[in-house]
């Protein structure tokens, strides 16, 4: 029995740290480089960028239609 226990908690462990995994961009792009993408541009055809909005407490967002991504260098 205490051998499952274990199992699953380093289960437990793992999972989370996947999910810290996902970069917050909101944030992230205070400090680098960021682009406007249209949510449905699909590989080759990635479409044009749009500037990034901010809000008032500095997090960046796109307008509806559009996601962050991280600017190509």
């Amino acid at each position: 029995m205490p051998r499952t226990t274990l199992l699953n908690a380093a289960l437990l462990f793992l999972a989370g740290c996947a999910l810290e995994a996902k970069p917050e961009l909101a944030l992230a792009c205070q400090t680098k480089k960021c682009v406007c993408m249209p949510a449905q541009a699909s590989f080759p055809i990635k479409g044009k960028p749009v500037p990034v909005q901010w809000k008032t407490n500095g997090d960046a967002y796109c307008d509806e239609g559009y996601v962050l991504r991280l600017a190509e260098k």
